[in-house]
């Protein structure tokens, strides 16, 4: 798994943290909340929700039924749908790292043609939407032909055979398809050898430990499934081949709620792509919708003022949401076994009671960000967070200090080490925004002098301290220092010198001997 370091306005990295546990507070009102509004939604058989946050960890919360006398218990799977979309995107976005294809490349450089399809349409177009694809999944005849034969495997070449008129030009205009991302894998096997669902398995499953996420039929079920309902029918005794086989990588993968917070934590935490993919990732797009832009399986959306990252998802008998605010590091899902369903207003509720309840986001910590060890007194300020009563600091090791407040006095000590300071919001609901800045520690050594001939220099990279130079007595000489990064405070002229430098800054020290 690729570990990418970069820096962005809601990088999450809590590198050395302290282990928190989630405010009990905030998870009564997010369990109250849940409850309250499932119960006054009649079509939502069952729900699952989790609510990650940083410096508190995971909130997992359930209400409803699987099935009568079964209620929905947090480790049930359930269809995530679209959700699926950026795990697809993910990987193409890591074979374009690797340079085994390039999101530029057209289609007839990968697949064959097919009708309908126009073969110089981008893989980028396929993963923005951009394409002008038809999508043939949700109407007639084809949702008849896949409700008739729910046992059937259908195959991704027959699945194109469905597809109709271009509904535009490519890259004229905007609109959402399914048939984008089943060519997306389709182009993935034909560049790899190897199937869609062995990548997202191998590069982003496996790695990051998700073991109850699954590619439907492709793999084995990894746990209890929840029953779908679809417009008040319990389908579970219903076979999910055909519709997933024909749905390809579009819509396929089960999860929890739980591991899909994890899932959006990992990846805008720089843990699967380098800053040029996330770059291309979140390059959100016009699609003629003010509050709903779309970049690679992944959308910008604002509702009732708030603005997040996310995704929706809908298939016969699941419904999905994901959330994530990208100032506090936030992630919420929320997973129902029913559709149609009015669960996407429901998650956005959860994630109301954070946004309105924790600290809010930070702004730029401030303070040297490059400091020698052994330097005392190094003052840190944050400006104040709102809705923060209190302010929680975590140190690298041999960083010393303590503070309840936006502003801290640190030591660095000589064993010192280079890592993140971060400074969090507190108040009666946790922890919650925060704000980081990496500090480079730098020893201070002991500069030696460098003889070349009559020339001698030395290089100090942290200082505040005073060294003496010196070099060989030649009688009848005069001597000419040429000092950077300080002062001479003594010895101009002679053969030995006294150099004060300034704190952090690099110096050298060169001598010309002079014979009259």
């Amino acid at each position: 798994m690729r570990k990418t370091i970069y820096t962005l306005l809601f990088l999450f990295t809590l590198q050395g943290a302290k282990a928190q546990s989630f405010n009990p507070l905030l998870a009564t009102m997010l369990q109250d909340t849940l409850n309250t509004y499932v119960g006054q939604i009649s079509n939502i058989k069952g729900m699952e929700a989790s609510v990650y946050i940083p410096g508190q960890g995971i909130w997992t919360g359930v209400v409803g039924n699987s099935y009568a006398g079964q209620p929905i218990t947090p480790d049930m799977r359930m269809g995530i749908a679209s959700n699926s979309k950026l795990f697809v995107a993910t990987v193409m976005l890591m074979l374009d790292e690797e340079n085994v294809l390039n999101l530029d490349d057209h289609l007839s450089q990968w697949l064959p043609t097919y009708a309908n399809v126009n073969s110089n349409i981008t893989i980028r177009q396929l993963l923005n939407h951009t394409s002008g694809i038809s999508d043939p999944f949700f109407g007639p005849p084809w949702m008849d032909t896949i409700i008739a034969n729910p046992t059937r495997v259908f195959t991704p070449e027959e699945v194109m055979g469905w597809v109709g008129a271009p509904l535009f030009a490519a890259g004229t205009n905007w609109g959402y398809s399914n048939t984008n991302y089943v060519l997306a894998g389709m182009v993935a096997q034909s560049a790899t050898g190897l199937h869609i669902s062995q990548h997202i398995r191998n590069r982003i499953l496996t790695p990051l430990n998700m073991d109850s996420t699954f590619y439907d039929v492709l793999e084995p079920e990894n746990g209890i499934i929840a029953h779908r309902w679809w417009n008040g029918v319990d389908y579970n005794d219903t076979s999910r081949v055909g519709l997933n086989t024909a749905v390809g990588c579009a819509g396929p993968l089960f999860s929890t709620s739980k591991e899909m917070v994890q899932w959006y934590n990992a990846l805008f935490s720089g843990q699967l792509l380098n800053a040029a993919s996330f770059n291309e990732l979140t390059n959100f797009i016009s699609t003629g919708n003010p509050v709903y832009k779309y970049g690679l399986g992944l959308a910008r959306e604002t509702t009732q003022g708030k603005t997040y990252w996310g995704h929706g998802g809908s298939t016969w008998g699941y419904k999905s949401k994901m959330m994530q605010d990208t100032c506090l590091g936030v992630s919420v899902c929320g997973l129902s076994n029913s559709f149609p369903a009015g669960m996407d207003g429901v998650t956005f509720l959860l994630y109301r009671v954070v946004k309105n309840h924790i600290p809010g986001c930070a702004g730029t910590l401030s303070g040297p960000s490059t400091v020698c060890s052994g330097t005392n007194g190094i003052t840190y300020t944050v400006p104040p967070i709102p809705n923060a009563t209190s302010y929680s600091w975590t140190l690298p090791s041999g960083i010393t200090g303590t503070s309840s407040t936006n502003t801290i006095s640190v030591n660095f000590g000589a064993a010192a080490i280079s890592g993140n300071i971060i400074v969090r919001g507190v108040n009666n609901y946790g922890p919650g925004g925060f704000a980081q800045l990496y500090v480079t520690v730098t020893p201070t050594p002991t500069p030696t002098i460098a003889q070349n001939g009559a020339v001698g220099s030395s290089a100090n990279v942290c200082a505040n301290q005073t060294y003496t130079y010196s070099t060989p007595a030649i009688a009848g000489s005069t001597y000419v220092w040429t000092v950077t990064g300080g002062n001479i405070t003594a010895g101009q002229g002679t053969p030995q010198i006294t150099v004060q430098w300034n704190n952090g800054v690099a110096g050298t020290v060169s001598v010309v001997r002079s014979v009259p």
